[in-house]
């Protein structure tokens, strides 16, 4: 069955403004607007709601007891309860919390890269995802990188922005690009030996 939903916005909008040598001017708009909404159209949908345990969030319940950590997880993912079906896992670049810790010299050189359970379990996410999937096996694991490591950009640095070496108008004397997307398998491939796939996969945060 059809349905639809009518909304009537009207909007005022004031708008003063002054030059020297003129008098001060005032207008007012005023427009209204209908808006029909078919609630029988589907234009997008939904794989879920979750949650992130990121810069370090995934760790903030190790103060707590056993029983209490797992009761935390449970009441976020089990679906008796919270029912959470996404988890967003960062992609570290930081020292300490990447699985490159070191850019090779060039593009072609080999990756020496590092174990998550090396970087405490990938900053407590690994642990956080294997024990999130004992509550919802369905649990879809999203691995974004808010940033590439720095020798990757164009800045040289992890954080303040930049572009990844080798997309137009980058200017930078090597492609990194190859490279950066090894290191984002290099991510997922070591997630899947621990028995986790990944569901999505960013390259850039937002």
């Amino acid at each position: 069955m059809k349905s639809s939903a009518v909304l009537a916005a009207t909007a005022v909008a004031h708008v003063a403004s002054g030059q020297a040598g003129y008098g001060a001017v005032n207008n007012s708009l005023t427009f209204e607007t209908t808006i029909h909404v078919d609630a029988g159209k589907r234009y997008q949908t939904m794989i879920g709601g979750g949650c992130s345990g990121a810069f370090g969030a995934a760790c903030t319940t190790k103060t707590l007891s056993a029983a209490d950590q797992q009761a935390v997880v449970e009441t976020l993912f089990s679906e008796n309860v919270g029912g959470l079906s996404v988890l967003r896992n960062l992609i570290g670049s930081s020292q300490g919390a990447t699985i490159l810790p070191q850019v090779p010299a060039t593009p072609d050189s080999p990756a020496n890269y590092t174990s998550i359970t090396s970087i405490n379990n990938d900053s407590c996410q690994l642990t956080l995802a294997q024990t999130a999937l004992q509550y919802n096996p369905d649990l879809k694991l999203y691995a974004d990188a808010w940033s590439a490591p720095g020798g990757f950009k164009t800045t040289g640095r992890e954080a303040g922005g930049g572009f990844i070496c080798g997309v137009r108008r980058s200017n930078c004397t090597q492609d990194w690009r190859e490279a950066y997307a090894d290191y984002l398998i290099e991510y997922v491939r070591q997630y899947q030996q621990k028995g986790i796939n990944t569901y999505l996969l960013g390259a850039y945060n937002e």
